[in-house]
């Protein structure tokens, strides 16, 4: 069954980032991060949290799928570092496929280097309607 992909401003819960925002996923009126089971509610996606325009530009373009990523077996951070965005942090990463009609996250996983995945998370690929997955990266500039 086919999900809808939105990105819905976040405050971060941390009270040392009181006020700042991000975009998290919503996947279907449920955060991403509630869907993978994740407890840890500090990390963040590279969407609106961090300064650097070209960090967040280079994830677009990967997220687009106009860049290759610079993780092994092309893979995509999903949720990084909330103070460094640096995967030796730990990050919440999968892979991400162009199917033509639709757009497929799956292999979930927890990953701390970009060569070594760690556990794979134990949930379903999600399948986004090809069209909406690229509507819902249009509030990124």
């Amino acid at each position: 069954m086919l999900k809808e992909l939105s990105l819905v401003w976040t405050i971060h819960p941390k009270e040392v980032y009181s006020g700042r925002k991000y975009l998290d996923f919503i996947v279907s009126g449920q955060t991403l991060r509630e869907y993978l089971g994740l407890k840890d509610k500090s990390s963040v996606t590279p969407f609106g949290f961090f300064p650097s325009k070209d960090e967040q530009s280079r994830a677009l373009r990967e997220f687009k799928l106009q860049d290759k990523t610079q993780l092994k077996d092309n893979r995509i951070e999903l949720y990084v570092c909330e103070e460094c965005g640096d995967i030796g942090c730990g990050s919440i990463t999968a892979e991400i496929k162009d199917l033509g009609d639709k757009i497929i996250w799956k292999n979930f996983a927890y990953q701390n280097n970009s060569e070594e995945i760690g556990p794979i998370l134990e949930v379903e690929q999600i399948e986004f309607e090809r069209q909406n997955y690229f509507k819902s990266f249009l509030l990124i500039v």
